[in-house]
C-alpha cells in the first residue's frame, strides 16, 4: 500500500481547484454540510470563499485504517433545499451514500479533495489509486 500525502500546500491547491468548479453554483446552496472530522478543513475553506454557513454532521465508520459500522453523533435537521456536502475523501462512497439516505428530501452537490473512484456524482480535485492510503496534514500533526 502506497501513501498519498496531502500537505497544507496541496490542500490549498486542491481546494482552489474545487472552488473554481463550483463557485458559479453558490446561490443555489442553503449551506454547507460538513461531515466531522474529515470534512472540516474543506468546509471551512468553502464557507469563507462562498460566504455560506456550515451545518455539522458527526458520522464515522473508521477505526484506524479499518472501516466498520457507522456511528452517528451530531445530526442536523435538514428538511429540504440544496446543500454543498464537503468531505476529505471519496473512498468506498459509503459515508456519502449514508448521508444521502439520511436526508431523502435534500439535494446535495458533493465535493471531495481526493477520490479513489471515478464517480459521476462527486466533484473531486485529485484521483488516486484505490490501493493508496491518503494522509491529510491534519491527521499527521
Amino acid at each position: 500500500m502506497n501513501n498519498y500525502s496531502v500537505t497544507y500546500e496541496k490542500f490549498l491547491e486542491l481546494s482552489y481547484q474545487l472552488l473554481e468548479k463550483i463557485k458559479s453554483n453558490k446561490e443555489e446552496y442553503k449551506a454547507i454540510l460538513c461531515p466531522l472530522r474529515g470534512g472540516f478543513f474543506l468546509s471551512y475553506f468553502m464557507s469563507v470563499h462562498l460566504e455560506l454557513p456550515i451545518s455539522y454532521i458527526e458520522i464515522s465508520s473508521y477505526a484506524g485504517k479499518e472501516q466498520r459500522r457507522f456511528q452517528i453523533g451530531i445530526k442536523p435537521d435538514l428538511i429540504e433545499g440544496k446543500f454543498l456536502l464537503c468531505d476529505d475523501i471519496y473512498d468506498s462512497g459509503n459515508t456519502i451514500k449514508e448521508i444521502h439516505s439520511m436526508y431523502p428530501n435534500v439535494d446535495f452537490d458533493t465535493i471531495c479533495l481526493v477520490s479513489k473512484v471515478k464517480e459521476a456524482k462527486v466533484i473531486y480535485a485529485s484521483l488516486v489509486d484505490k490501493d493508496n492510503w491518503v494522509d491529510f496534514f491534519w491527521e499527521v500533526m
